[in-house]
């Protein structure tokens, strides 16, 4: 039932927010990836130090509303997780911006969305090949696929 929830609200989203590709948009992260490429609904491949990967359900979207800002939102296991981009001064990485839920899981999921946060709110890099989306931290990287 959760996961069927979370697959409407993301559709639900994309409906109501869409994605609009914005020339004006400044904001680039590490490796000059803008929100507008990294727009859309991606789903979890790997995850340094963790298998089977897609156990647990992890997505990763960015969409833009009707100001022109762009919204990162997800689901990471046991809890969903948001950043409003326009709020920090480059798009990626997040940091202190990226908020979640907090319902609590089993040991394994939650070690599993914390290693997942980590990368998200302190990327180094995100790197688009093809329909791959890489984000590293130094440390760990995580892989999403479209």
């Amino acid at each position: 039932m959760k996961k069927i929830f979370i697959i409407l609200s993301a559709i639900l989203s994309l409906l109501v927010f869409g994605c609009k590709t914005t020339g004006s948009s400044s904001k680039t992260g590490a490796t000059g990836t803008t929100p507008s490429q990294v727009c859309g609904e991606w789903k979890i491949q790997s995850l340094t130090g963790f298998e089977n990967v897609s156990h647990y359900g992890a997505t990763l979207s960015v969409l833009a509303n009707e100001e022109g800002d762009f919204i990162l939102n997800g689901y990471s296991g046991v809890n969903s997780y948001f950043a409003n981009l326009a709020d920090t001064p480059k798009a990626f990485p997040v940091g202190n911006n990226l908020a979640s839920t907090k319902m609590m899981g089993a040991p394994e999921d939650m070690a599993f969305e914390d290693e997942l946060l980590k990368i998200i709110a302190n990327a180094k890099s995100w790197k688009i090949e093809g329909r791959k989306l890489t984000i590293t931290n130094g440390k760990a990287s995580a892989v999403f696929v479209k």
